[in-house]
């Protein structure tokens, strides 16, 4: 058999063994994000996760949900991650109505990011917790998408929040912009108190929130909205209560870009690996072939040149 048949055949095996293996993966995957796994799960005050065979994953002080699930989330750990990685817990009738999905009592320094969260009375709720951070989950569908209840000193940034009876129950001295708030059933802020003050926006350019019934136009610019031009924020604010302003609503919901989590990162340099090993095979192969047919070729044309010289 000529070499270079003997190496495409075993390009051939190799590829289609890259092939299998790639398949297998997004198979794993795929079952992961179908999991059967429902119930409460918790972040002990230890660091440890209960029950084990909870769809999380634990990388230093971050946890990471390797799949949506029927169920919630206590957190009783301090200064920790819980990353959705775009998956997140949705409720189930207890009774009527499940209370909170994704619980923050007494906490400090713990960071909700990109998880989902759909279906409770209190779709995450924050009570006497402090230096928390809710950036980038999607919470739909909830009596009050975020609760707070005597909690100071935390940040609900780039939040999407939508068709809830309430967007946010806030308490005061809490910070909230870039959150998108979208067909809110009642309300999208209902507070307990006309006292109670936050803050809306994160300055100017930064701006502020999305407001789904905000009725402004964008026909100015600058700190006061008096520049000629556009610049994607309201030119006027939006009132939310007596004591409580967002001085640069935005214009179209607010796109929040999360930070690839240990894992995905860890699937997608393994594809580029595999995809990096496949096209160089491809490439020797190639590369072999050519070399192998260029110098039959030249051992052709020399035969061919003996032949002439002969018959003349």
């Amino acid at each position: 058999m000529p070499i270079s048949d003997k190496c495409m055949k075993a390009a051939s095996g190799l590829l289609l063994t890259l092939l299998l293996f790639c398949t297998v993966s997004f198979a794993v995957s795929a079952q992961a994000a179908t999991s059967p796994f429902s119930g409460s799960v918790f972040i002990r005050s230890d660091g440890n996760i209960d029950p084990l065979t909870a769809p999380v994953q634990r990388s230093g002080e971050t946890y990471t949900l390797l799949s949506s699930f029927i169920g919630n989330v206590t957190i009783q750990k301090d200064n920790v991650v819980i990353d959705g990685a775009g998956n997140g817990v949705e409720a189930t009738a207890i009774g009527n109505e499940t209370t909170i999905g994704v619980d923050l009592s007494f906490r400090t320094n713990v960071t909700i990011t990109n998880m989902q969260v759909k279906g409770f009375v209190q779709g995450i709720h924050l009570l006497n917790s402090s230096n928390c951070n809710l950036i980038g989950n999607n919470i739909t569908e909830n009596v009050d998408g975020i609760r707070i209840d005597n909690a100071t000193g935390n940040s609900i940034i780039g939040n999407h929040i939508t068709a809830n009876r309430h967007g946010v129950h806030p308490y005061e001295g809490n910070v909230f912009y870039h959150n998108n708030f979208v067909d809110s059933i009642d309300k999208h802020v209902f507070f307990d108190s006309p006292d109670y003050v936050d803050s809306w926006d994160n300055g100017y350019s930064s701006g502020g929130n999305y407001w789904s019934n905000f009725t402004g136009v964008d026909e100015k610019k600058g700190t006061r909205q008096n520049e000629a031009g556009t610049d994607g924020i309201g030119d006027t604010p939006q009132i939310i209560s007596p004591n409580n302003t967002d001085s640069y609503p935005l214009m179209v919901p607010y796109i929040y870009e999360p930070e690839p989590s240990p894992q995905q990162n860890t699937l997608l340099w393994t594809y580029v690996a595999i995809s990096a090993v496949a096209i160089a095979v491809v490439v020797i192969v190639a590369a072999v072939f050519l070399r192998k047919n260029k110098g039959a070729l030249k051992k052709n044309n020399g035969k061919h040149a003996n032949v002439k010289l002969f018959m003349r």
